[in-house]
C-alpha cells in the first residue's frame, strides 16, 4: 500500500512542476505585455544647417490601466528649434491605447548635436504607484552645403546702390496732384483777373446805350487811318464782352473767341447772324495774334456786325425780360 502511495507521488510531482512552470511564464508574459511601452523616431539622422526633419514620439499601453501625462513641448530642444507641433493623435487597437505626436524641428548649429530625452509621466488607475517613461536621445549630425568645387570663386565687389523705384500709386497720387494744381492755378488766375479788373457794374449808361456809344466813339477815332489795326480790333472784342457782361451781370472779360461762340447759343442768334459774327471773332484774333492786316473795309464791317449783334442780343433779352414779368 506504502508502495503504490509512493509511486503516485512520483508520478505526479513532475506534472504539478510543469503546470507551475506554465502558470509562472503565462503570468510573466501577462505582465510583460501590461507594461506601457515608448518609441521616438526621426525621419532624417543628417540635415544641413535649418533644414526641417520630422521627431515623432509614439506611447502604447494596455486600456483602463493606466494615466497617462504628455509632455509640455518647450520652444528648444537643446541645439534644436521647434518649428511645429501637430495634435497627439490617439487609438485603440486589441486593447492597447496608442498615443502618438509628430514635431517638425530643425538646428542652425552644426556639429554633432543630440535631442534630448523628453519626459512621460504614467500612473496606475489602480493604487497610487506612478513612474516615467523617458525617449530616446537622438544624434543629429547638422552640416553646411557642400561647396560646389566646379564653380569659380569671385572677388568680393563694392556696395552697390540700389535704384529706389517709385510704386505705381505713387505715379497715381502724382498725377492726380498735378491735376488738380493745374486747376487751382487756373482758378486763381481767373479769380484775380476777376477781383483786379475794374468796376464793369456801375455806370450811369445802360449796357446797350453804354456799347452804341463806345462803338460810335471808335469810328470817330479812325483808328484804321492810322495803322492802328490791332487796337482797333482789341477795342471791338472789349466792347462786346463789356456789354455781355454787364447785360448777364456775369464777369465775361476773360473769354475766347471761341467760349464767346459757344456763349451765344443761348441767345438763338440766326445761322447767318452765328456765322458773321464768328468770322469778325476770327478776323480780330488773327490781327492780335498772328499780325493779320485786313483791308480798312473788312474792319469796319465788323464793327457794323457787332453792333448788329449786340442790338439783336439786347432786343431778345428785353423781350425774355418783358415775357417773364
Amino acid at each position: 500500500m506504502k508502495q503504490k502511495q509512493l509511486k503516485r507521488s512520483v508520478y505526479h510531482k513532475p506534472l504539478v512542476i510543469t503546470i507551475f512552470l506554465l502558470g509562472s511564464v503565462l503570468l510573466a508574459q501577462n505582465n510583460f505585455a501590461q507594461a506601457p511601452s515608448i518609441q521616438t523616431t526621426v525621419d532624417k539622422n543628417n540635415i544641413l544647417i535649418g533644414e526641417q526633419f520630422h521627431y515623432k514620439v509614439s506611447t502604447s499601453m494596455p486600456d483602463n490601466t493606466y494615466r497617462l501625462s504628455w509632455f509640455n513641448m518647450p520652444d528648444t530642444l537643446g541645439h534644436f528649434q521647434v518649428v511645429r507641433e501637430n495634435k497627439i493623435d490617439s487609438s485603440y487597437l486589441n486593447g492597447n491605447l496608442n498615443f502618438s505626436q509628430d514635431i517638425t524641428i530643425t538646428s542652425f548649429d552644426s556639429g554633432r548635436q543630440v535631442i534630448p530625452p523628453l519626459v512621460l509621466n504614467m500612473e496606475t488607475l489602480q493604487g497610487d504607484s506612478s513612474f516615467n517613461l523617458l525617449t530616446d536621445s537622438i544624434p543629429i549630425q547638422v552640416s553646411f552645403s557642400p561647396m560646389d568645387s566646379v564653380q569659380t570663386f569671385h572677388d568680393i565687389k563694392s556696395i552697390i546702390e540700389v535704384k529706389k523705384e517709385w510704386a505705381w500709386w505713387w505715379w497715381a497720387i502724382l498725377v492726380v496732384a498735378l491735376i488738380l494744381l493745374f486747376f487751382w492755378i487756373r482758378f486763381l488766375i481767373k479769380f484775380f483777373k476777376k477781383k483786379n479788373a475794374p468796376d464793369l457794374f456801375k455806370s450811369k449808361l445802360s449796357p446797350y446805350d453804354e456799347a452804341m456809344q463806345s462803338l460810335n466813339d471808335l469810328e470817330k477815332e479812325q483808328l484804321l487811318q492810322q495803322n492802328e489795326v490791332k487796337a482797333y480790333h482789341t477795342r471791338l472784342t472789349d466792347i462786346f464782352k463789356r456789354y455781355i457782361s454787364r447785360k448777364t451781370k456775369t464777369y465775361k472779360m476773360h473769354l475766347t473767341s471761341d467760349e464767346m461762340l459757344m456763349d451765344l447759343d443761348e441767345y438763338n442768334l440766326g445761322k447767318e447772324k452765328l456765322t458773321a459774327f464768328a468770322n469778325c471773332l476770327r478776323m480780330s484774333s488773327a490781327v492780335k495774334f498772328a499780325k493779320y492786316i485786313p483791308a480798312n473795309y473788312e474792319s469796319e464791317k465788323c464793327l457794323q456786325e457787332i453792333k448788329d449783334t449786340i442790338t439783336e442780343i439786347n432786343n431778345k433779352l428785353n423781350t425774355k425780360t418783358e415775357s417773364a414779368v
